[in-house]
């Protein structure tokens, strides 16, 4: 079956596994090629459903992307490359959920609770300041993530010596996964916390999370 007709999210979910196969595999046995590799699959993964519909402004960053990788890999910075994209995507995150922390904007987190459960759950007691509080926290965990992560690209750009194979993990894997555990407890917190009101069950509210995730990333503001 062509792959057009399979639905992205199980494409995605299949293929993105190798990731880290890839990019461990090549910082553990210097081999540019398999760290290219990883960054052509994280690249085109990103970047399939424009691919798939056949935009030409997505074909051209495509091979532009390639162009690039290429470049870096005649220089021997591929590995550099692949070690920063975990730190670039921790950052973008903490960065993400720190600045609706502003005056005058809505909390992530708080945005996140009245697109996936309504108004009425925000408006529940204690909610919105535990949602401000919770949205601190993934700033502050995804921020200090991305300084360990910032740590481990100096260990290699300056040349202080091979990463051994447990930060290499930490750094391709470990990073990630954390995110889901920190998830799961946060989960566990907030129906103690706020066990006065009803709260859907972790397995739904992540897949309510994943079907929505549009509307997560581009609802607007609801200013207090």
């Amino acid at each position: 079956m062509p792959v057009r007709y399979l639905p992205l999210r199980r494409v995605t979910l299949a293929l993105l596994p190798l990731y880290p196969v890839l990019a461990i595999g090549g910082a553990v046995t210097h081999r540019p090629a398999l760290a290219l590799a990883a960054l052509l699959l994280l690249v085109t993964l990103w970047m399939l459903p424009r691919l798939l519909a056949g935009a030409a402004r997505a074909w051209l960053g495509w091979g532009a992307a390639i162009l690039v990788m290429l470049g870096m890999a005649s220089i021997g910075l591929a590995g550099g490359l692949l070690d920063a994209v975990p730190l670039i995507i921790l950052a973008g995150l903490a960065l993400w959920f720190g600045s609706t922390l502003r005056a005058g904007r809505e909390p992530r987190v708080a945005r996140f609770i009245r697109v996936l459960e309504g108004e009425a759950q925000l408006a529940q007691p204690g909610v919105a300041r535990y949602a401000r509080g919770v949205t601190v926290f993934w700033t502050a965990l995804l921020a200090l993530q991305a300084l360990v992560l910032a740590g481990l690209l100096a260990h290699r750009l300056l040349l202080v010596g091979p990463l051994p194979p447990w930060a290499l993990i930490y750094q391709h894997v470990g990073g990630y996964l954390l995110i889901p555990l920190a998830f799961g407890m946060e989960y566990a917190f907030r129906r103690w916390h706020l066990r006065h009101i009803h709260h859907s069950g972790l397995r739904a509210q992540a897949l309510q999370m994943m079907r929505r995730w549009p509307q997560l990333l581009h609802d607007t503001d609801r200013h207090p």
